[in-house]
């Protein structure tokens, strides 16, 4: 089918060239070797009439030329807008999804290049500070879908610690990725209560309130003017506040329940399933706050979203993972698990790699069906399906919750290293993107990206040599490859001129120079996509030289 400028280019050739045939002038008929033409004109009863084969000719030529014009009118509309003719089919390619008996292939059509870098750049965006002294410079984010409805979030937000007019030097900024699971209730309610809820814990630890201090000992730090902001009681104050949010997550359908012995009607029940939607669902988060004032980073991280810091010095790049990975299959998140649960729930604590063999990562928001008893799971399981919605399953071997927790793990470092390193960045993403890239080859690809946005596209051992990016001792869970140990240097990275450095990482996550790849995995979608990649959220922040 036409676009409508097309048809519009098209239509108005038309009528030139109709009006072009009636302006030709007539000449006097005469015998031209028997060729007889014959045409009806608007101008009077039809007639029968000879033209000269030259003025056939030029007709037949104007009219050849004003027809390839509109045929050029139309394919460039449709090229632009990424619109091909019914009878050009597009490359198809075909994925198998399932296993056993359930396979089943599934064909797609790929998408044109046009459409490919419109669905890369549709989300991203650039951020500043708009107050100056803050040390962060720039934040770039960006998404691509993949669940419907799209599960991840983000946020970011500069808490000003100072008088109107003063520069930001004493501001707090927080960034976060949330990734959510099983819907995004939970992801939507966290990206806006989670940063207001932490800035409000930070307040009450500036005015001497220190999270799980006895009432004796803040009145002692009061009276004795002892300095509460410090990187261990801040550390506390996150962890605080993150559990804190979590539980009112979980514990508001519990709370509510009384109500609905009371209040039976239809709209008490939607009301009831749309506040234990945060509940039922989860989600994982990684959050890094920046202390302007004390030049000091902060990363917290509940699940397995992951931060990367890049640091550059006088020996060059270096990649610091600043998170773990909390995860069924994680040694110390299975040891820590299995200790805080009865030795007869050691085989049932974590199962194939699993919470209770259901849920993969082992700290999340929400997912309350791992923290109620099995009653209160039940009876909030009951409102649910009275309000018409489908409740996830009370797990099995429920015998001494909570087996899921929010309290996340919480790193500091300060902005400047004591042998001359600067932080330049830290790589803040979702699993989806950590599935793709390791955390060494993400500060590599931004190192790289800093030095310029635009290259031929190089190998992987090149790159890796050409930049020499070292890394952190110990590497924390999940330990991979590095670039350049051979087992990674298959394949080329791309460096594309991306203005956004989050669509950069995006980009080469989703195959690098196997351009081929990236369009059969951006032009997957409904179920099948989840079944090659998942939601992927980047936010890449980048501090003052």
């Amino acid at each position: 089918m036409l676009v409508p400028r097309a048809q519009l280019a098209l239509s108005r050739v038309r009528l030139a060239s109709r009006s072009t045939l009636r302006s030709v002038s007539r000449p006097t008929p005469i015998a031209t070797q028997g060729r007889v033409a014959t045409y009806s004109s608007f101008e009077g009863p039809k007639v029968k009439k000879v033209v000269t084969e030259d003025t056939t000719r030029r007709n037949g030529i104007i009219a050849v030329v004003l027809v390839a014009a509109a045929a050029g009118v139309w394919y460039w509309e449709t090229r632009r807008m990424g619109v091909y003719p019914s009878t050009t089919r597009r490359d198809e390619f075909t994925v198998v999804v399932g296993r056993g008996n359930n396979r089943q292939s599934v064909t797609f059509e790929r998408k044109t290049n046009a459409e490919m870098e419109e669905m890369l750049h549709e989300h991203e965006a650039s951020q500043v500070p708009a107050r100056s002294g803050n040390p962060v410079a720039r934040w770039d984010t960006n998404f691509i879908a993949s669940n419907e409805p799209y599960e991840d979030r983000s946020a970011a937000d500069v808490v000003p610690r100072s008088k109107e007019g003063e520069t930001g030097q004493r501001d707090l900024t927080f960034f976060s990725v949330i990734d959510g699971h099983a819907g995004d209730a939970t992801s939507q309610l966290l990206s806006r209560t989670l940063h207001p809820t932490l800035a409000l814990g930070l307040a009450g630890l500036q005015s001497g309130i220190v999270p799980g201090r006895s009432w004796y000992g803040q009145i002692y730090d009061v009276l004795t003017w002892a300095k509460t902001w410090s990187p261990i009681n801040i550390a506390k104050s996150l962890e605080a506040s993150f559990v804190k949010l979590d539980d009112h997550i979980s514990a508001g359908p519990i709370r509510a329940l009384p109500e609905m012995l009371v209040d039976q009607s239809d709209e008490a029940r939607e009301k009831f399933a749309a506040l234990a939607a945060p509940a039922a669902a989860g989600a994982v988060v990684g959050t890094a706050l920046v202390d302007a004032e004390n030049d000091s980073v902060y990363v917290a991280v509940t699940g397995d979203c992951r931060a990367v810091a890049g640091w550059y010095g006088p020996d060059g790049w270096r990649s610091d993972t600043l998170s773990e990975d909390q995860m069924g299959d994680n040694p110390k998140e299975v040891a820590r698990m299995r200790s805080e649960h009865p030795p007869y729930e050691g085989d049932t604590v974590i199962r194939n790699g699993r919470v209770q063999g259901g849920l993969q990562p082992t700290r999340a928001f929400g997912d309350s069906v791992y923290k109620w008893t099995t009653l209160q799971g039940e009876a909030v399981n009951a409102v649910i399906k009275d309000a018409g919605e489908k409740p996830r399953s009370i797990r099995p071997w429920n015998f001494t919750p909570p087996y899921v927790t929010a309290r996340p793990e919480v790193e500091h470092r300060q902005l400047k290293g004591a042998n001359g390193e600067k932080l330049r960045f830290i790589v803040l993403a979702t699993d989806g993107l950590w599935d793709r890239i390791t955390s060494e080859e993400a500060t590599l690809l931004t190192a790289a990206y800093l030095k310029g946005k635009k290259r031929n596209d190089v190998s992987k051992a090149k790159l890796a040599q050409e930049m020499h990016v070292k890394t952190t001792e110990p590497r924390p869970f999940p330990v991979q490859d590095l670039p350049g140990s051979g087992k990674r240097d298959q394949g080329q990275w791309v460096f594309e001129g991306d203005a956004n450095a989050a669509t950069h990482l995006i980009r080469n996550a989703l195959g690098g120079s196997d351009r081929k790849l990236r369009g059969e995995l951006l032009s997957l979608n409904g179920k099948v996509a989840r079944y090659f990649r998942d939601d992927m959220t980047v936010t890449v922040i980048f501090f003052e030289e």
